[in-house]
This record gives C-alpha cells, sequence and structure tokens, in this order.
C-alpha cells in the first residue's frame, strides 16, 4: 500500500483560521484597544502637551492588547490584559482623589479592561502567567525611568519613587525597588489567582 502523501506547510491565513477556531478573539476587535491608546495619544501629545504620560503602563497595554490580537499572540494579549485589569482601580482612587477625569480616559480605561476580560475569557488564563507581566513591567518601569525626569507630574510608572504619601519612606531607590517589585508581583499573583477562580483558567489557546 503506497504511503501517504505528506501534508503541504500550512499558509499563514491557514494559521489565522486555525487560530480562530482554537478561541482567539477576532482580529477586528483590536481596533477598540488601538482607539483607546489613539485618543490617549491626540489628548496627551497634541492638547496637554505631555507627551511622556503616554508611556504609563496602562496606555502602552491597550496598545500591546491591540497589536497581540492582531498578531494572534496569546502571550501578548495575557500580559498586557492582566495590566488592563489591575491597573484599573489605582487609577479610579488617583482620579478620584485628584479629580482629573475627562471621557477619554473613562472609556480608555474602563473599555481596555472590558476587552481584557473578554479576550482572556477566550483564550484562557494558564497558572504562571502573572511572570511575564512582572517581567514587561519592569522592563516598562526602567525604560521610562530613562526617558523622564523626576518629578510629581512626570513620575510615570512610578519609575522615580514611590507614590504620594510614601515617597520618602523607602530610600535608597534600590530599595524602594524590590519593594515595589515585590508589591506588584503580588498583585498580579492575587489576579491571576482570581481570575482563575472565576473561571478564566480554562485550557489555554496555545501559541
Amino acid at each position: 500500500m503506497p504511503s501517504p502523501s505528506p501534508q503541504p506547510p500550512q499558509t499563514l491565513p491557514g494559521r489565522f483560521r486555525d487560530a480562530r477556531r482554537a478561541g482567539l478573539p477576532r482580529r477586528g476587535l483590536a481596533l477598540l484597544p488601538f482607539l483607546f491608546f489613539l485618543a490617549r495619544v491626540i489628548e496627551y501629545v497634541w492638547m496637554a502637551r505631555t507627551p511622556e504620560q503616554i508611556l504609563w503602563c496602562c496606555h502602552l497595554s491597550n496598545l500591546g492588547l491591540a497589536v497581540g490580537l492582531v498578531l494572534r499572540r496569546p502571550s501578548w494579549i495575557r500580559m498586557t490584559s492582566l495590566w488592563l485589569i489591575i491597573g484599573l482601580p489605582p487609577w479610579l482612587i488617583d482620579m478620584l482623589m485628584t479629580g482629573l477625569m475627562t471621557p477619554v480616559s473613562i472609556f480608555s480605561h474602563f473599555g481596555g479592561a472590558l476587552v481584557a476580560l473578554f479576550a482572556l475569557r477566550r483564550i484562557g488564563l494558564p497558572t504562571g502567567s502573572w511572570r511575564p507581566a512582572l517581567l514587561y513591567f519592569l522592563v516598562l518601569q526602567q525604560l521610562t525611568r530613562l526617558l523622564t525626569t523626576p518629578g510629581p507630574y512626570t513620575n510615570v510608572n512610578v519609575a522615580h519613587f514611590a507614590y504620594g504619601p510614601w515617597k520618602d519612606l523607602f530610600q535608597p531607590y534600590w530599595v524602594y525597588l524590590l519593594a515595589n517589585t515585590l508589591l506588584v508581583a503580588l498583585c498580579l499573583w492575587l489576579l491571576e489567582s482570581g481570575l482563575r477562580w472565576l473561571g478564566f483558567g480554562a485550557t489555554p489557546t496555545p501559541e
């Protein structure tokens, strides 16, 4: 009996179709987080003239989520989605305390978190997803530290010192960096555990 002929290599469109069948959201969903990011660029760069603010992790995570959805990369989607969700409570507390809340900020934060939750529900959240999210933030935090100057309004991603009344509590900088890293790691782990408990830990979509 003749042996079966080898299957031809799968084309790129074929891989996209397989990814969609495996549970990945449609690429069109990427338009929402991209528009959230674009709106913030317009608000910060052209209107407020504070371009350094676009480096906040929540804004770049909207862009990263859009890229992950377009490229069909579950790891990117999970990494950025965790930050869009975990960043919502501290942003809301800060906005309520300062009163600096705009319609664009409301839509970008709540909208980004909702898209993130929908995407995670589709692709699943395996154990250990918090680790790449932590590494992503640490790299971004140090890049932000290089690109911005210390100041009360330019402490983006809390890259220069602790927030608010804790500013002088952690000195020198490496003490603050260590404490901040441990706190962020704990929060990400708790978020992952909570989402998995709520049913987001279904069989993960393969890369």
